[in-house]
């Protein structure tokens, strides 16, 4: 057995029911309405309330809707609604991806030749909490830090500023990214020009 769709007369989905695996297409169903006595012997009749779809609904489709003349499943949201949810999608995506890279990796020059660094929430605060330190305290004049390609290296201060500098622009670069994506999205007027948009 297999499901298959129930839909009204206008091709929306009302309920889910069961068919044999090798049924296909599509069946309409009637409603028995109550006999009219015409003279001698009460007449039945039926109405047409439905069809039994046995078509897969293809992915993608935010409210699949079959159409009786193509004989396919279509999307049946208005346009309007479908941008402003493609939109609400394509923002969080956006979001995702900026969070993804801002706590990925960024190089800096800072001991002279270009090295790995981590960048997550954690070494955030590391980093920022080690340059308030040296700040405060004179007699902080250097520090070891771990980077990603070479391990742990010695930074002065000076050095450290720097590479502290280099975590920072990283960051604010890629939000730059994110707030000129985020624009672009909002002035976008159609789904395809939105989906068009990419990290």
């Amino acid at each position: 057995m297999k499901e298959a769709l129930i839909v009204d007369l206008n091709g929306f989905i009302t309920d889910v029911t069961l068919v044999d695996d090798n049924v296909s297409g599509i069946f309409p169903f009637y409603r028995e309405l109550p006999a009219r006595s015409t003279g001698e012997q009460p007449q039945k009749a039926v109405e047409l309330i439905g069809y039994t779809i046995a078509v897969p609904v293809p992915e993608g489709l935010h409210l699949p809707k079959w159409d009786f003349g193509e004989e396919r499943w279509v999307e049946g949201k208005p346009v309007s609604e479908l941008l402003v949810l493609q939109k609400a999608s394509k923002l969080a995506e956006l979001k995702r991806l900026c969070t993804e890279a801002i706590e990925g990796t960024f190089t800096s020059s800072a001991l002279g030749e270009e090295h790995v660094y981590s960048f997550d929430m954690e070494a955030q605060l590391n980093f920022q909490s080690t340059k308030e330190l040296m700040n405060m305290h004179s007699n902080f004049t250097q520090t070891s830090w771990k980077t990603r390609d070479a391990g742990v290296l010695m930074h002065t201060k000076e050095q450290f500023t720097r590479l502290w500098l280099d975590g920072q622009m990283h960051k604010t670069n890629l939000i730059e990214k994110f707030r000129r994506l985020e624009k672009e999205m909002e002035h976008a007027t159609s789904v395809d020009a939105v989906n068009s948009i990419l990290w």
